[in-house]
């Protein structure tokens, strides 16, 4: 009805159909055609044709006055939003999970903000667990999410870029083979991410693919923070799930699970109704390219 107001507007200050055509781009029976749908809405009759000019009924100068503050208002509304579209893509919001946030978010970072045209560009950070953080982008408080498993959202695209391992840190010192059989990480003291974690889900997945839930591990403490687990495991509080991508080369110990496979991808989401714009498509690039060295073969 917004446009059929704009071309009722026109025709009752130009007082000629032939003029507000012209005015707007369009043919005469188009205009006519707005009216006429106006007038059909209403149930009124909007202008009384003369042979000089189209003169405003009662009606259509009631509606006219409306009509001046309903496309005023629509004016200011949408200069109103321009401005907050313009300031909206002045800043990115980047949410990431654990793993990417310690591998590839400085790099994201540095990636946004050090593009040749985009001047004042403010990129933001929000670290949480992959729960959290599709979440964010979900309900449009992120702008991108780097995570450890795939949006279980319609209203988000996951991009994989990378493939990741997981291995089991041991704390320094522990004489362990470097593959365990099965039923010996049932007797091992384990220090687990917090629930939303996908470090987490991935290794209960694996496991569980073997007949090993959590219940039937010892779990001695749940964190959520990698440092923290790195820490206890450190102090030789337990063992401990850590991707190979952030392991420093002989920081712990490590061993693989006898016929277990812990591998997950790693994903870049977003809005489904975002289209991905250039500067992002570009950093998916980038971030294959951080994490080359740690695909599977």
């Amino acid at each position: 009805m917004l446009e059929s107001l704009k071309i009722f507007r026109l025709v009752a200050e130009r007082g000629s159909f032939t003029r507000a055509a012209e005015a707007a781009g369009l043919s005469r029976p188009a205009v006519s055609h707005h009216i006429k749908q106006l007038e059909e809405h209403f149930g009124l009759s909007l202008f009384a044709r003369t042979t000089r000019r189209v003169e405003l009924t009662p009606a259509g100068e009631t509606l006219l006055r409306h009509c001046r503050v309903i496309l005023q208002a629509a004016e200011e509304m949408e200069a109103a939003m321009r401005v907050l579209s313009h300031a909206r893509g002045r800043h990115v919001t980047v949410a990431s999970s654990t793993l990417p946030s310690e591998k590839a978010l400085p790099m994201v970072v540095a990636g946004l903000r050090s593009r040749k045209n985009n001047g004042s560009l403010d990129v933001r950070v929000q670290v949480g667990n992959s729960t959290e953080v599709l979440a964010w982008v979900g309900d449009g408080t992120a702008d991108l999410a780097l995570v450890g498993c795939p949006a279980d959202d319609e209203r988000l695209v996951c991009e994989p870029f990378a493939e990741d391992e997981i291995v089991l840190a041991l704390p320094p010192g522990w004489d362990t083979p470097d593959v365990l059989p099965k039923d010996r990480v049932r007797e091992l003291p384990l220090i687990l991410r917090e629930p939303g974690s996908a470090t987490r889900r991935a290794v209960l997945e694996a496991l569980g693919r073997h007949r090993i839930d959590l219940g039937a591990l010892h779990v001695v403490a749940e964190m959520s923070s990698s440092e923290s687990i790195r820490a206890a495991v450190q102090a030789g509080l337990g063992c401990a799930f850590f991707s190979t991508a952030v392991l420093r080369p002989g920081e712990f110990p490590t061993a693989r699970i006898e016929g277990v496979s812990i591998r997950r991808s790693l994903y870049l989401c977003w809005r489904r109704d975002t289209p991905l714009k250039a500067e992002f498509q570009r950093l998916l690039r980038e971030l294959r390219a951080a994490f080359a060295p740690h695909r599977s073969a």
